[in-house]
């Protein structure tokens, strides 16, 4: 239903997150992901998704998913920083029309990473300024695990979760008595806590030097008071995605 571009969500793999490890460099990537929406279960989006992200031996970054910002940390095992993202809104149709568009938002947002070992990391980050009264906050936690099977051959798991403060749980997950009159949905007010909960497992293959495919899938569940928001129809959603990236 949301779909934000931040600089660490939650449930990201150890190969997503290499680009905050390393010293400058970037990837290019181009990726076709398939889900349902929460609010329709029965209708799946199908997105093609080019990506570009660079980080420069400063500490400045910019990333078409995680906008920019700047990591405040020399070492290898502790990162952190600011940044400025994006949250995407969301349309009003199908199922949602009458409960008007959700505005694009520029958020604020912090992050934390630390890498316990080499393939296993942990990531927070917090985001600020989404929805039409531009107050929604979203915290995301997560972990992630990184290993190689085999010479060309590279697994990575990772869960997380989400929590929001009652204006983002209202923005997405209410209903006003002006929306409830266009739309139909019972008037409903959630309160803050937790979003849900995610875990995802992707297998990637190095094609050559920089160069890799990976397929992936990803599991949701939404918690709490999203989950007993009238608006939704499915409160677990799972999706598919297929990538080519670039490092250089």
């Amino acid at each position: 239903m949301a779909q934000s571009g931040t600089m660490a969500q939650t449930a990201r793999t150890g190969e997503e997150s290499e680009v905050l490890d390393k010293g400058e460099g970037g990837t290019l990537s181009l990726s076709a992901r398939v889900a349902p929406d929460y609010a329709d279960s029965g209708r799946s989006r199908v997105a093609l998704m080019p990506g570009l992200e660079y980080r420069w031996a400063s500490g400045w970054f910019a990333s078409t998913e995680r906008g920019v910002g700047y990591n405040f940390a020399k070492g290898a095992a502790l990162q952190y920083g600011l940044g400025l993202g994006a949250d995407m809104g969301r349309q009003a149709s199908g199922t949602l029309s009458g409960m008007g568009d959700v505005d694009a938002r520029m958020e604020y947002a912090a992050f934390v990473q630390y890498a316990l070992e080499r393939d296993v990391q942990l990531s927070s980050s917090l985001r600020y300024g989404s929805g039409n009264d531009r107050q929604g906050l979203v915290v995301d936690v997560g972990a992630a695990y990184s290993t190689d099977l085999a010479p060309r051959w590279k697994l990575g798991i990772g869960v997380g979760a989400s929590w929001a403060n009652a204006p983002y749980m209202q923005t997405y997950f209410g209903v006003s008595d002006t929306q409830s009159s266009q739309a139909g949905f019972a008037v409903y007010t959630p309160g803050a806590g937790l979003r849900d909960l995610t875990s995802n497992l992707t297998l990637g293959y190095a094609l050559a030097p920089g160069l890799t495919l990976a397929g992936g899938l990803a599991a949701s569940t939404l918690l709490g008071d999203a989950r007993n928001s009238p608006i939704v129809q499915s409160s677990n959603r799972v999706s598919a995605s297929l990538s080519l990236r670039y490092a250089f």
